[in-house]
Formats: structure tokens, sequence, C-alpha cells
């Protein structure tokens, strides 16, 4: 069954890189959802299940420590990686906020960012599909919810890892090799998963970590770039975060 989950990654983070030829400006609505999705994943059930695992009388303040941890890790890689990410260019002539799409940049000398940036998303993903793998060690709950969240947030790293590579100068050929890495990476990360074992007081701790991380990915990067130059058209986007923070709230309930 893991095998088969590792494949739903695969295929999100390939339909988010291929979304960036035609839908590159019109996905805030999606990025409003995942938003709301991945913080409540971290809040709702990460992170308590980090703290039942730990255990003990400082379990909170350990579990806490993690979380901080991950949040600051991730917002530090987060703000590196996506620094030239889809949402932040338009020509002198488009109205930002009006429907559009931009072209391909014009593929010129390569830099670091057409490597670096899509690098770090690899591993990013790769961490992600580990974060798959822990879930499901501590539950099947918390893995079917950590696998929501990594849906979506994986069709965003999608995006971004494709968009990356044409900022630095790389073929569109390139830029699909790139994105079929970034989408093999959860699986890879699943794999590691499975052949690593790990204590429950460990697993604890990883699940406060990676529910850090998720705060970071959801509240600093997908939030913040769902609203990005929306202006009054940024109250319905907090509507569909909230949407998605309910639906991890009503998948949490049914299968606990």
């Amino acid at each position: 069954m893991i095998w088969i989950v590792g494949l739903l990654p695969f295929t999100s983070t390939l339909l988010g890189g291929l979304a960036v030829f035609r839908l590159r400006d019109r996905l805030h609505a999606i990025m409003a959802l995942a938003a709301g999705v991945i913080v409540a994943t971290a809040l709702a059930d990460l992170l308590p299940e980090g703290i039942g695992l730990i255990g003990g009388t400082d379990a909170a303040l350990t579990a806490g420590i993690a979380a901080v941890a991950g949040y600051l890790v991730y917002a530090t890689v987060e703000a590196f990686i996506h620094e030239g990410s889809f949402e932040h260019t338009h020509s002198g002539d488009s109205d930002p906020y009006l429907p559009h799409e931009h072209g391909e940049p014009v593929n010129g000398t390569l830099s670091a960012l057409g490597f670096v940036g899509p690098a770090g998303l690899i591993v990013h993903s790769t961490l992600d599909g580990l974060a798959i793998g822990l879930g499901f060690a501590a539950s099947a709950q918390v893995g079917l919810l950590v696998l929501l969240a990594v849906l979506v947030h994986d069709f965003a790293d999608g995006l971004n890892v494709v968009t990356l590579s044409f900022a630095g100068g790389r073929s569109r050929r390139g830029a699909l090799v790139l994105l079929g890495l970034d989408a093999a990476a959860p699986v890879l990360g699943i794999i590691i998963s499975q052949l690593v074992a790990v204590d429950a007081r460990t697993l604890g701790l990883l699940l406060a970590v990676f529910g850090g991380a998720f705060i970071a990915i959801g509240a600093s990067h997908l939030l913040p770039e769902s609203q990005h130059r929306q202006g009054h058209r940024a109250s319905p986007l907090v509507v569909l975060t909230i949407l998605g923070a309910l639906i991890v709230l009503a998948v949490r309930t049914v299968i606990s």
C-alpha cells in the first residue's frame, strides 16, 4: 500500500510542473486551499501525535522546541529556494491584478538559480516523502493527513521547480528533467522511511519537526503567495484557506 501511496505525490508534482506552461498566474485559489490544509495538519495531527509518542512530563515542551526548529529551518530554506518563484515577476505593461500568462524566459547563460533552486526543492520533496512514511509508521490516520498535506504542497513545488529552472536559463527539456527528479523525490523519501528503523521517541520528535516545517510552508509561503497582488480579491482566498483547514479537521474526525 505504501508504494501505491508514493505514486500520488509523484503525480501531484508532475501536474504542478506542467501547469506552469499555461496556468502560472491563475493558481492563487489552489495555494490558499493548500495553506489551510497544511497548517491544520501540523496543528491538529502532527504535533499532538508527536507529543504522544515522545511521552514523559516534558513531552509538550520537547515537541514545541522541535517544532520551532523545524519551522526556522524550513522558513530559511523556503526564503532561498522560492526567491525566484513564479509569483513575483510581471512585465511593465501588464496589469498584475488581471489574469495573464508569462512567456518562458529566454534561455541564455545558465545561473546558479537554475540548479541550486531546483536542487533545494528536490531535497525538500524527499523530506516530504519521508514525512509520509513516518506518518504511516505512527498511524494510518497521521499518514493519511500528512499525505493530503504533501499532495497540495507538492503541486506548488512542481510549479516552482520548473519556474526556477527557466529563471536560471535552462531549456524546456532541462526543466522537464528537473521536474521528473523532483516528482520522484517523495518516492525516494518514502523508501528511506521504510528502510530506517525509528524508535517511538525519535519518531515523535521527527513528527514535531515536520509539524513546524508544515506551518512554515503553509503560513509563511503558500498563504502569502496566494494573496500576492490580489488586492480586494484576497478575501475569497481567505475563505478557501479556512475551507482547507476544515477539510483536514473533518477527515481527522472521520478516521479517528
